[in-house]
């Protein structure tokens, strides 16, 4: 029997010291090369970069940004207040640009898309955690533009008619659920959420609140919510840093990256494989309508497009049905008081979760719902989606939901594929932009009273022009937004007008003291609102 040569301590020391000394330097030429070529662009010498905090040589402005003790949306926002509503930071030669206006966004991302519609590397979520598959993360490229088209073909507007059946019986569903077991309410809307996804991608009938694809994507958005942010580690700043092993000392995030990689590929494959092989005996033809199967019939044959679908596929189910499990949530009829929703969050789930909480702090809102559900519907069935245009205040609080608790208050990143001026200001090549849309859409100029949910701003009034619609700015901007935002609005609308039509939300009785417990909005770290009880 042999034993496992070792090295002597010492000299394991200084093998470690010599990497870190090599990887400093390493890391030390990388960003100097970055910063002296910015420094001696011509374009950069006839224009100045947009106003911003003070960069340090080097490091930038790294230290403001491990300075914030808020979520990043609401440390934007009160730059802007200094700086304007485009403001500039630098971090390890990495520019980056942030804009807190609806005319910036609308001038940067939709009026000069073809040069703002790339992403920036993401190389802790595409390239150590695995997440490249997901086409809302590609650069802008042929390949995107391919996984783009073959998604929104199924998921346009005109075809969302045709999920209507799907999406009735899931809110069906979710009523009988709520009446057998009101404590578990969350997880009986994430069950409406998932229920309707994977029928709709895969063809796949939920069994139960605890579908195990479900919990998959739920487990694998986790890590996702913790980096997709741009910035939250810094191997997004410093890609060398991406070399360092697992085991190096300092590099925990690479563990990290480890760790959640295996959910995400986990994530995409694991519906799919039961898919094909229900697909695979049904001789490609009898196999349940859906997503996956209307695109392999499409493309028979083909192995490239077979992985495209599969990643398309893949993203429609981890975007649509998964959320944060960080505390406890918001119950009917005797409700809590905590509601978490996180990065990577279902837009169905956040926005019936947003409107419930609001109606719970207004009960004048909730009352004023279900009086006009009363004279439009009637009280012998349930809201369809003929009705929708006869429910004008029902469709305010759908809208003031957006709005009020936006999804995603930072958008994903996108990035500057070659030099530009705007507005007098240079922006260069390469630079990460992020539209702020927590700031476009608590705007008091816009929307008076910011925080405070008020559905009748979004109801017309004669000689007064209607706000800005929210949904411009929650699902993304230019060539890079959401695809499949008008199923999960559609998804979200008959949730709530079957809930309002059959339910009166309450809030938790305090059982020592007999009083209602008043539920308090708070804000947690990431790019999404967390709302949570003191």
């Amino acid at each position: 029997m042999y034993k496992k040569a070792q090295l002597p301590q010492s000299e394991s020391q200084s093998i470690t010291k010599m990497m870190a000394l090599s990887l400093a330097a390493a890391f030390l030429a990388s960003v100097w090369a970055m910063v002296s070529s910015r420094l001696f662009n011509r374009t950069r010498l006839r224009y100045p970069l947009p106003p911003g905090p003070k960069r340090l040589p080097i490091i930038g402005n790294l230290r403001d940004v491990n300075r914030i003790d808020k979520p990043l949306w609401l440390a934007y926002a009160d730059w802007s207040k200094i700086y304007g509503d485009i403001f500039y930071l630098e971090i390890l030669g990495e520019p980056m640009v942030i804009l807190n206006s609806a005319k910036a966004i609308d001038d940067i991302f939709e009026k000069r898309s073809a040069n703002y519609s790339d992403r920036p590397p993401m190389y802790m979520v595409n390239e150590l955690m695995g997440w490249a598959w997901d086409f809302a993360h590609m650069r802008y490229s042929d390949r995107w533009r391919l996984h783009r088209k073959t998604f929104h073909q199924y998921f346009q507007p005109r075809q969302v008619p045709e999920f209507y059946p799907i999406l009735r019986e899931s809110a069906s569903s979710l009523l009988t659920k709520l009446l057998h077991d009101p404590e578990d309410f969350i997880d009986h809307v994430r069950h409406h959420a998932g229920s309707i996804i994977l029928k709709v991608v895969y063809g796949h009938q939920m069994q139960s609140k605890n579908d195990h694809y479900v919990n998959l994507a739920d487990k694998a958005v986790k890590g996702l919510s913790q980096a997709i942010a741009h910035g939250s580690f810094l191997v997004d700043f410093a890609p060398i840093l991406s070399y360092i092993p697992s085991w190096f000392p300092g590099a925990t995030f690479k563990k990290k990256a480890e760790f959640w990689a295996h959910d995400s590929t986990e994530t995409r494959d694991g519906p799919w494989v039961e898919l094909k092989k229900s697909y695979d005996v049904q001789d490609n033809g009898t196999s349940v309508p859906c997503f996956a199967t209307y695109s392999l019939e499409k493309f028979k044959n083909s192995k490239h497009m077979e992985e495209v679908i599969k990643n398309c596929s893949g993203v429609a189910f981890v975007g649509k049905v998964t959320y944060d499990t960080r505390g406890s949530y918001l119950l009917p009829p005797s409700l809590t008081t905590t509601l978490t929703i996180a990065a990577g969050a279902d837009t169905t789930v956040s926005t019936i979760s947003s409107a419930i909480l609001a109606l719970l702090l207004q009960p004048e809102v909730q009352t004023k719902v279900q009086e006009e559900l009363d004279r439009v519907v009637g009280r012998s069935r349930l809201p369809n989606f003929d009705d929708r245009t006869n429910l004008p205040y029902l469709e305010a609080v759908l809208t003031e939901s957006l709005r009020w608790n936006p999804v995603s208050p930072l958008s994903l990143p996108h990035r500057s594929m070659n030099d530009d001026v705007y507005n007098g200001y240079f922006i260069p090549s390469g630079s990460t932009v992020v539209g702020n849309s927590w700031s476009i859409l608590h705007n008091p100029e816009f929307y008076p009273d910011p925080l405070t949910f008020i559905p009748e701003r979004f109801l017309p009034k004669e000689g007064k022009e209607l706000p800005p619609d929210p949904s411009l700015y929650v699902f993304g901007f230019g060539r890079r937004i959401c695809p499949g935002r008008y199923l999960a609005l559609n998804s979200a609308w008959i949730a709530i007008a079957a809930l309002m039509a059959t339910y009166r939300l309450s809030k938790r009785i305090d059982t020592k003291t007999g009083k209602e417990i008043e539920p308090v909005v708070d804000y947690s770290e990431g790019i999404v609102w967390l709302v949570q009880a003191p």
